[in-house]
């Protein structure tokens, strides 16, 4: 900004001095006075100070395209004033030294870093989503219900019928399994019984206990099936 202070201080002072020049002219057989430095006008407010608000330190954000258009500009009118005060070498070097100055100022603008843009607010996450609770096998409360319930039907389609609406909503350990199927007398209603509990049977690891609850490899063999079934 300094920069560009003295050079519109020294495009003011340019007609002034065409015009001493012309003075200057009609008095050349004349002993001249010695010309003293061109000095710009000082700034508005306290000499020697720039002129603007206090702002060291507060980084602001322009357009930079359009700032380089200005600077250049600046830059071309100090060139033709330079052109014209070629005969006042202090004048001379006062211009050469703003358009230096000028030039550092273009490229700071040119090497500045983009301002950071501030980044799109983004909606909160999403909340986690509760787990689902983990199954539970039948308490021994309600298993000792059941096989109470069991027993009393004395038909195996009755007990299978109290079995099949119990395992709907409750699963079974292998040792809850093997308790239910003691008080089921054949074996066919026993695999039955399995077939209605095996969606619900929890740890399947320990399946292999089932076989002792049938005698005959054929009853064993279906088990089998049913244990394989999803």
């Amino acid at each position: 900004m300094r920069a560009v202070l003295i050079a519109v201080a020294t495009l003011l002072a340019v007609p002034a001095l065409a015009q001493n020049k012309s003075t200057e002219k009609s008095t050349e057989a004349k002993s001249a006075p010695q010309t003293a430095p061109v000095r710009p006008p000082p700034p508005n407010g306290n000499p020697g100070t720039t002129g603007f608000p206090d702002t060291a330190g507060n980084p602001v954000v322009v357009e930079r395209d359009a700032l380089i258009l200005q600077l250049a500009s600046i830059n071309e009118k100090l060139a033709t004033a330079a052109g014209r005060a070629k005969k006042d070498r202090q004048l001379q070097q006062l211009i050469d030294s703003a358009r230096a100055d000028l030039k550092e100022v273009g490229r700071q603008v040119t090497n500045a870093p983009p301002a950071q843009r501030p980044e799109p607010s983004r909606p909160p996450p999403p909340l986690p989503q509760p787990h689902p609770p983990t199954a539970q096998p039948i308490t021994d409360a309600m298993l000792r219900s059941l096989v109470a319930a069991i027993r009393n039907e004395p038909f195996a389609d009755d007990q299978l019928a109290v079995l099949e609406q119990a395992a709907s909503s409750q699963y079974f350990l292998v040792a809850q399994t093997q308790d239910i199927l003691r008080h089921i007398n054949f074996s066919k209603d026993k695999l039955k019984a399995l077939r209605l509990m095996r969606p619900h049977l929890l740890d399947m690891e320990n399946s292999f206990k089932l076989y002792e609850s049938f005698q005959y490899s054929n009853d064993k063999d279906e088990l089998r099936r049913i244990l394989a079934a999803q």
